[in-house]
């Protein structure tokens, strides 16, 4: 399907009353590269679900167009089709609840009241004609979804924040009344991954399944059919980009809805250099890990305090039988630990060794995989030695000399993947492919020269890479090149 010089994209399926398959989808209309407007279409099916038609503009009633209008996601219910119809205006997006008895023409029911920046929404009807609405958050500090409940005429709801940030979210009820949320799931320092989680109207959210994915994934679809829940989605963790498509044993998954999670386990620091895990319930194991990565239970089982040297990120989580795990805790301890600097045997020189690569990688740990171009000298983190502005990578080797002791905390915003390492160990993990992003870290250092590594990927589009530090006596600023050094 396709319609000349407009970008169809997010294609969503559903069956019509008459047995038709109707195929929502958004029309993007640019001027160069500039989004101009945002048109809702429609596509149906023959009686064998074998052609269909040429799109068509879903028709929106006056008042409920505004020229950027994006219906994501329509549902049938007792001879209606209901969708909630996004519409973003600078950096606002609300949402609105509309209905439509030929998937044509919609007319307005209600409007969303739901703070931040709400856009793909997915509805569904309980066996009580109950309206459940899942939507995704963008735009705010807190971009958790949310989930709301509203009855006939559905013009009154309640709403709950979902303690997760959710990314093309469906919903889909099981027989025994228990509701399943298919969506990516949006980790701290970690590659995102597609998931599978119970959700309640009340907003708990619990993980239950995470699936084969990593990176840019998510937007699943699933049917439930002779006691198998069927879902497909999309994740770029292999070579390329791929669509998925995986079977789940419904009993399996309802006897997992039905237990409640492990309670989180407790991060504690009692004195430097040590970390105590617990948890409240006692039979519950802890698995933990140091080095950024997710605590499955392949991890380490915490057994007695950990000694650390070094700041380190902490997470844990509790297990038990074959219920759901506690949700992953995460805590950085140490950054009271003083760092002895290093002892150069000749006066370090001016400037960071750097190596230059050209090629793809989506994480930086690859980077080294890669063709090595150039290497050398640079005065400063920065891309400027890059030869092309897509699929590239740079690795920033060297010395920063610190003026005196104290607790130093650093900055490194980039697009795409980046990391620090200070005195050869991670300070700050901002990898995987990203729009441009900042994190930062803090450690104990004393005065004189200390070990910096910044390994950076590019992909496409937008490029930054850029570190900042802030410390005894001055406020955040770039690092600058007086401070940088190599042997």
């Amino acid at each position: 399907l396709s319609e000349r010089d407009v970008d169809l994209r997010d294609p969503q399926l559903s069956v019509t009353p008459g047995g038709r398959i109707m195929l929502n989808m958004g029309g993007s209309y640019y001027e160069g590269d500039k989004l101009v407007q945002m048109k809702p279409k429609v596509s149906f099916s023959d009686e064998k679900g074998v052609n269909f038609s040429v799109p068509q503009d879903v028709i929106l009633e006056e008042g409920l167009k505004k020229g950027k209008d994006w219906l994501w996601k329509a549902t049938w219910h007792d001879g209606t089709a209901w969708a909630g119809i996004y519409q973003p205006f600078g950096d606002s997006t609300s949402v609105v609840l509309a209905k439509s008895y030929d998937g044509i023409h919609y007319g307005y029911v209600t409007k969303f009241n739901i703070p931040g920046s709400a856009n793909e929404t997915t509805l569904r009807f309980d066996e009580k004609d109950n309206m459940i609405a899942i939507v995704r958050r963008e735009g705010s500090n807190n971009r958790n979804g949310y989930i709301g409940m509203s009855a006939p005429p559905y013009q009154n709801w309640k709403w709950n924040e979902l303690g997760a940030r959710l990314g093309g979210p469906d919903l889909i009820i099981l027989p025994n009344g228990k509701m399943l949320c298919g969506s990516r799931f949006y980790q701290l320092g970690m590659t995102d991954k597609t998931v599978i989680a119970k959700v309640t109207p009340e907003g708990k959210y619990i993980k239950l399944v995470t699936l084969p994915s990593g990176s840019d994934c998510s937007y699943p679809g699933m049917l439930i059919r002779d006691g198998v829940l069927w879902m497909s989605y999309y994740s770029s963790h292999e070579d390329k980009t791929a669509i998925y498509l995986v079977r789940l044993w419904l009993d399996r998954l309802e006897e997992m809805t039905e237990h409640e999670p492990v309670p989180d386990p407790v991060v504690r620091n009692p004195q430097p250099k040590i970390i105590e895990l617990s948890c409240a319930d006692e039979e519950a194991v802890i698995h933990f890990t140091l080095d950024g990565t997710e605590p499955g239970t392949q991890a380490p089982v915490y057994q007695k305090p950990i000694n650390i040297s070094h700041p380190v990120e902490v997470r844990a989580r509790a297990f038990k039988g074959d219920g759901p795990p506690s949700r992953t805790v995460l805590a950085v301890v140490g950054t009271d630990i003083m760092q002895e600097a290093q002892k150069p045997k000749k006066k370090p020189k001016k400037g960071l060794r750097y190596r230059y690569f050209e090629g793809s990688v989506r994480m930086t740990s690859e980077i080294d995989k890669l063709p090595l171009r150039a290497s050398g000298v640079a005065p400063e983190i920065s891309i400027t030695p890059r030869m092309r502005d897509t699929d590239f990578a740079f690795v920033f080797e060297g010395l920063i000399h610190i003026p005196q002791d104290g607790l130093y905390t650093f900055y490194l915003a980039s697009n795409d993947g980046s990391r620090l390492f200070i005195d050869d160990f991670m300070l700050i993990n901002n990898d995987n492919p990203h729009a441009v992003r900042e994190k930062k870290g803090s450690v104990s250092l004393k005065a004189g020269y200390h070990k910096i590594k910044v390994k950076y990927f590019q992909l496409g589009g937008q490029r930054e890479l850029r570190l900042f530090w802030q410390g005894l006596g001055f406020g955040k600023k770039a690092v600058s090149p007086d401070v940088l050094f190599h042997n």
